[in-house]
């Protein structure tokens, strides 16, 4: 057996990066038994300090199933992190390592070796003769690579961020939520391009307000006294979004004359109501601040009425930190690509340097149809889980702490 260290599993690396205990055992009957000199363990080793683990032990047995089994144990018995066996892989009556490993291992991680085997295949064919395969022993991840100091590096190299992932899991004190790390990921990357953006387009219903409820409320009382029933009316939901009249049509059905008076009506309803009817979501207003202390310029771009728009901006206090309100005031120019439009020309903004944040695929496609990215907002209950991805938002947050990470980064 090699030298051991006292230390295990996972310890503190250099700048918050977390920092494994790993094992090494060379499986060589010739090194074993002192005719070669072991020149795999140390390339592995060096690799494994090179991509920031600790390796606390090494080791060198013979190609046989309980020595290869009892060092595995070891490593696991000492609690580190990952355990490497290089050697004994192939296909030669001596070449056992796999079965050494299936049989000391609790749970199998087929996967790896499948990956190590691909990729190893770019470079020879020879690849696809390779039994390496992996498994785990408690909280220890065990893998095999090839024998041969080319081979287990490059075999290695290929499993690393895979490994790591696997580790992370492994040895967690609670579950671990995949898709929340694939998500912070993609936030991140998003949040590298948009936060340089010099001029943010913000739609205000269901993405700065929740005003769901009461437009909601509203058109249903509407709807109710203009003859349709509760069946009828159904989600009434689904008004969030498209520019009124035009809703009222393609929701409904309704013919322009019979939407336009219902619009009316309903204008007539919540124009009168308070600020109690569009609440800021928490940290709207902290978010629009500090962007406009970034030196950013905003803009909102709302299919919504524009004396609705403006009146309440005002009476949420937020009207003074936009440089510009693009809101419906034409009907016959309320598409959201035409108020895109507009926007970045009341801003002097170029597409390249905006970004539209919107609730909607309205605001995502009318920010694609002008060259403009995107950041879709599952923030008021108003889109369908998947909307905004499918209509191809450049990025997707479901919080406002997202939305500043996102946007400035």
């Amino acid at each position: 057996m090699g030298h051991h260290h006292e230390q295990s599993g996972a310890l503190g690396g250099a700048a918050g990066v977390q920092a494994y205990a790993a094992a090494v055992i060379t499986v060589s009957d010739r090194c074993s038994a002192g005719r070669r000199d072991d020149a795999t363990g140390p390339a592995v080793a060096e690799l494994l300090a090179r991509e920031g683990f600790e390796v606390c032990s090494t080791a060198i047995v013979a190609d046989d199933v309980n020595a290869i089994g009892a060092a595995i144990k070891d490593a696991a018995a000492a609690d580190v992190a990952l355990c490497v066996t290089a050697g004994g892989t192939g296909l030669s009556p001596r070449d056992v390592t796999p079965e050494a490993t299936e049989a000391v291992c609790e749970r199998m991680v087929p996967g790896l070796g499948e990956l190590m085997r691909a990729s190893s295949a770019a470079i020879t064919s020879h690849a696809w003769v390779s039994r390496a395969t992996a498994g785990t022993l408690g909280r220890t991840l065990v893998v095999n690579v090839p024998g041969s100091p080319k081979g287990a590096t490059e075999n290695l190299e290929a499993v690393l961020g895979p490994v790591r992932h696997g580790l992370k899991m492994l040895r967690a004190d609670a579950p671990q939520d995949c898709a929340a790390e694939r998500r912070g990921c993609e936030l991140s990357q998003a949040a590298a391009s948009l936060s340089r953006k010099p001029c943010v387009l913000f739609d205000f219903d269901g993405t700065l307000a929740d005003t769901k409820p009461h437009i909601v409320a509203t058109a249903t009382e509407v709807l109710r006294g203009f003859g349709l029933t509760d069946d009828e009316i159904g989600d009434a939901g689904r008004l969030v979004g498209p520019p009124f009249p035009a809703a009222f049509s393609l929701v409904y059905g309704l013919s322009e004359e019979d939407a336009a008076e219902v619009t009316r009506r309903y204008r007539a309803i919540y124009g009168n109501l308070g600020p109690e009817a569009f609440p800021l979501f928490d940290g709207i207003r902290e978010l629009l601040c500090d962007l406009r202390e970034a030196g950013r310029r905003l803009a909102i771009t709302s299919s919504k009425n524009e004396r609705l728009v403006r009146k309440t901006l005002a009476e949420t206090g937020i009207d003074a930190l936009f440089d510009a309100v693009v809101a419906a005031h034409d009907p016959k120019h309320v598409g959201k690509e035409h108020l895109v439009a507009s926007s970045l020309e009341a801003l002097g903004c170029q597409a390249a340097d905006a970004v539209m944040v919107g609730d909607r695929f309205y605001d995502i496609e009318g920010a694609r149809a002008n060259g403009v990215a995107s950041l879709g907002v599952y923030l008021g209950n108003t889109a369908k889980p998947g909307e905004l991805e499918h209509a191809g938002a450049t990025a997707c947050v479901s919080s406002v702490a997202d939305m500043r990470r996102a946007l400035l980064g």
